[in-house]
């Protein structure tokens, strides 16, 4: 690893975690490269490929001072993230995955916005340059909010789990934010997102689009079916958080809205839901004293995604006659 000669001065780390995407790795460097805003260092950070991946960083770092590569053992994304913040510099993080692109100003109109926030959140646009469906623009709560309301929305799933899009700043950050047990392997993001809520004063939100999700066919077919036993060990590890910090009460309207997407999860993929089991009657005593109106949900959802509305009926409908039989 060569160390880049103008890291002390950068105001943004960008930190982008390699593994075996030598496909869409030039393309996305060239965003980055391709920036209006200067002031930054690359962090590339490549875990483990098996691919031409590190030899493509090497190249770019041959020819832009301003970028660093780093090779270690494949441990899986977090931690090449967790190793990226460890190794930057800037006042701010900023995560790139290695096969998505940012528009040319994305740096420029997030840093624009910092406005001395701890993190600043943009928009951002899902294509899908294998197929022909339109791109999809996500609209986010424009705002500025605390950190416990930050944690709120993302349990709500008001507000996008993923890492990318936004920039945070630095001393934000420590080692318990990429901690989590091995057997998280869906949610890690969503953990870390409460964590860095925990750390958090100040969140503002911008309708600026800062972002490119490219959904990939070969992504689209590698997300781990959910089960009712993970979806029970991940909400134990989650309240363990809350619990901790004293958030299980202030935020058990959000908790609830988390617990029912799981459980709406787990019927859209047609897993059978134990009306006896514990979680399942936990929810619905829940449910039945709280202010949480299903009907709201099911119609929003139509309105917004006709083409969804019977598959999330059909969710709502098998829901309601699994907990009307629980006493």
């Amino acid at each position: 690893m060569t160390q880049n000669t103008n890291s002390m001065d950068a105001i943004i780390s960008i930190i982008v975690p390699i593994y075996n995407a030598e496909k869409f790795l030039a393309s996305c460097i060239d965003s980055i490269l391709s920036q209006t805003f200067k002031n930054f260092e690359l962090l590339l950070i490549d875990d483990g490929s098996q691919d031409s991946s590190l030899s493509i960083c090497q190249r770019y770092q041959q020819n832009d001072n301003r970028i660093a590569v780093f090779h270690k053992s494949n441990e899986g994304v977090t931690a090449a993230r967790k190793y990226g913040v460890e190794k930057a510099k800037g006042e701010y993080i900023c995560f790139v995955d290695a096969d998505d692109i940012i528009p040319k100003n994305s740096l420029a109109l997030l840093y624009k916005e910092h406005d001395n926030a701890d993190m600043i959140i943009g928009n951002f646009i899902e294509i899908m340059p294998h197929c022909s469906k339109k791109n999809k623009l996500y609209t986010p709560q424009v705002g500025r909010l605390n950190g416990i309301d930050y944690i709120g929305l993302q349990l709500e799933n008001k507000l996008y789990h993923a890492p990318w899009g936004k920039i945070i700043r630095r001393n934000c950050f420590n080692d318990d934010i990429f901690t989590t047990p091995r057997d998280i392997f869906r949610g890690e993001d969503l953990i870390m997102n409460i964590k860095l809520g925990l750390n958090i004063e100040d969140i503002k939100i911008v309708n600026t689009i800062v972002y490119h999700y490219m959904i990939r066919a070969s992504s689209c077919m590698q997300s781990c079916k959910p089960t009712l036993e993970y979806e029970k060990m991940f909400d134990r590890f989650l309240m363990q958080i809350l619990k901790r910090n004293k958030l299980e009460i202030k935020l058990k309207k959000s908790i609830l809205s988390q617990r029912i997407d799981a459980l709406t999860g787990l019927l859209t993929e047609k897993i059978y839901l134990d009306k006896n089991d514990t979680f399942v009657k936990m929810i619905y005593s829940q449910l039945k004293i709280s202010s949480f109106d299903m009907r709201q949900i099911l119609l929003k959802t139509g309105l917004s995604h006709p083409s969804i509305f019977n598959i999330v009926y059909r969710v709502y409908r098998k829901l309601s006659s699994i907990t009307t039989q629980i006493k």
